[in-house]
């Protein structure tokens, strides 16, 4: 009788145990990506949405109709870790995006399966330390952001297993010391950037290895000196960002073409040999500088900008030297008078701005060498009257023209803006100089009917609007878009760069046969004259088609690997595991 109770006794011990093996199973969170970019489908791409993971240990499962995504975006998402299960269940795993995560913490084996990983962006989470040997396993990581973080610290070898960074960005954090070690394993760097932190000096040897860094962004530090053997080891450095720093002097390395320094303290800027200076754009506002003579040697010079520095007068001499000059920036310089000459060299400006100086009259006919000006602000000076009937014979390229706050009587002005606007010249303000609006003006240009009734506007500092910095990362947006497109980045890198290495060797070729046409015999006929040149055309045309049939090739690959992915049936079982085959081609 005892045999039926044991048996049911068993059944409910083999059901206690069944269920003891499947409650893990029961209680793993289960997240499917989102394969819309952009509302369009794409099988290479992975969106989590609204993805919650507190510990790395929790049981936690990705999944994916497609068995083969490679980049991952993370949104409305609380991570206090990266689960590393994803890297196991992706390993193909190439552009990882988890900003505004709440990343608090990063463990050391967190990427120790991210083989294949190239693109990571941390920005905007709560780091506060990066610990030693912290991306082990990033093998061919590219780029690497870590902006906008708490981070104090970076320890000695945080970044020793990512050699292949090109591009690193740590700004907007809290570091106030770097370890002279911590670049040293990465020489391929390109683009670093350590704005906005808390950094009061950088030790000589930082970038000892890190020669091929072009872009160097150190802007919003504590910074008060540069020295001249940590600039000349950065023998590629191309871009200069130390703007809003405490400079006092700055010695401008041969090598620069790009300088921001606006914001500092400075009183001497120099050149060791202005002849050697590369140097085209050469940011300087809001310093003490009332010395430019070192500055007006720099004859390669073609956008300047000295806004806002206790300059004073300037002699005829100031710009001889400068004849490449496009954009001129002279507002508030404490310019009294603008004499005949002082622009006698200056035939390419296009821009020009002299607003918030003490101008009280201005002749046009200052400007007669300055044919190509599209742009002239004359903002905020004490003009009364202005020769406008000059400006279409000196200035027939003129686009614009800044007038507010001056001592502009009402009447005229009037008749000012009405021939402005006849020419097609704009005169509406394009500075933030406060609202109008409720006082007597004319397109927004503030005007009074006597002086006593006159309000005085203050200066207000504005970043010119033809200085796109974001010009001096395309790379890295390129890249970037090649990655989201499903291109094989190395390979496109790889075959720009033979195109680039032939277009060298060619017109290395080219002048040799163009010194062969003009020197060997200078006493051949014309026919043969004319057989040199049509040489020279076929070698020319063979180059181009060589050109064009390497960006075909990479665009025929695109299509076809585009094309293979449709092809892909998927289909769910019972067990919901993914089998794919491949329909014949």
């Amino acid at each position: 009788m005892s045999l039926p109770q044991d048996k049911s006794a068993g059944m409910f011990g083999l059901r206690i145990l069944l269920l003891l093996f499947l409650l893990p199973i029961y209680h793993a969170i289960i997240h499917d990506c989102n394969h819309f970019l952009n509302s369009v489908y794409t099988i290479r791409y992975c969106a989590l949405t609204n993805i919650s993971v507190t510990h790395d240990a929790e049981e936690v499962v990705f999944r994916s109709e497609y068995p083969r995504p490679y980049n991952f975006e993370f949104y409305d998402s609380r991570l206090t870790e990266i689960p590393r299960i994803m890297f196991t269940s992706f390993p193909e795993m190439q552009n990882l995006d988890v900003s505004r995560s709440q990343i608090e913490n990063i463990n050391k084996y967190t990427f120790e399966h991210a083989k294949e990983l190239r693109y990571l962006n941390l920005s905007s989470n709560q780091l506060t330390v990066l610990n030693d040997f912290v991306f082990k396993g990033c093998d061919k990581l590219m780029r690497l952001d870590i902006s906008n973080n708490r981070i104090v610290e970076v320890k000695e070898k945080a970044l020793y297993d990512a050699t292949k960074i090109d591009h690193l960005d740590l700004s907007k954090n809290e570091l106030h010391d770097l370890d002279r070690d911590l670049f040293s394993k990465l020489n391929l760097l390109t683009y670093l950037s350590l704005a906005n932190n808390k950094l009061s000096m950088l030790h000589d040897n930082l970038f000892d290895n890190c020669s091929m860094i072009a872009y160097l962004d150190l802007k919003g530090n504590r910074i008060h000196s540069l020295s001249d053997s940590f600039l000349r080891s950065l023998i590629y450095l191309r871009t200069l960002v130390i703007d809003n720093n405490s400079l006092t002097t700055l010695k401008i390395p041969p090598q620069l073409t790009k300088l921001f320094a606006a914001e500092n303290n400075l009183t001497s800027v120099y050149t060791e040999d202005s002849s050697k200076s590369q140097l085209y754009l050469l940011m300087l506002s809001g310093n003490n500088l009332a010395d430019i003579k070192n500055i007006t040697t720099l004859e390669s010079i073609v956008i300047l900008d000295l806004s806002f520095n206790p300059i004073g007068p300037l002699n005829l001499t100031t710009f001889l030297r400068l004849k490449k000059l496009t954009d001129l920036n002279l507002e508030a310089t404490k310019l009294g008078t603008l004499e005949h000459g002082i622009f006698a060299q200056q035939s390419k400006l296009r821009r020009l701005d002299i607003s918030y100086n003490a101008l009280r009259v201005i002749d046009i006919t200052v400007l007669t060498s300055t044919p190509s000006l599209e742009k002239l602000f004359v903002d905020g000076n004490e003009i009364r009257a202005i020769n406008y009937e000059h400006i279409p014979e000196l200035f027939p390229n003129l686009t614009y023209l800044g007038l507010f706050a001056n001592a502009w009587n009402c009447s005229y002005l009037t008749t000012l803006v009405r021939n402005c606007n006849r020419r097609g010249i704009s005169v509406s303000p394009t500075k933030a100089y406060g609202e109008v609006s409720h006082l007597t003006n004319v397109q927004g240009i503030y005007c009074a009917s006597s002086d006593k009734e006159r309000i005085l506007f203050q200066p207000v500092y504005h970043d010119d609007d033809n200085l796109d910095r974001e010009k001096d990362v395309r790379l890295k947006l390129m890249a970037e878009k090649l990655s989201a497109t499903g291109f094989d980045q190395d390979s496109v890198v790889e075959l720009l760069e033979m195109i680039r290495l032939v277009n060298t060797t060619s017109n290395s070729q080219l002048e040799e046969v163009r010194r062969i046409a003009l020197h060997t015999d200078r006493n051949c006929e014309v026919p043969f004259a004319s057989g040199y040149q049509v040489f020279i055309m076929l070698i020319l045309t063979t180059i181009l088609v060589l050109n064009v049939a390497f960006l075909l090739y990479v665009h025929y690959n695109a299509n076809a690997r585009r094309a293979i992915d449709r092809m892909i049936i998927f289909r769910r079982g019972e067990t919901a595991s993914v089998q794919t085959h491949l329909e014949d081609f």
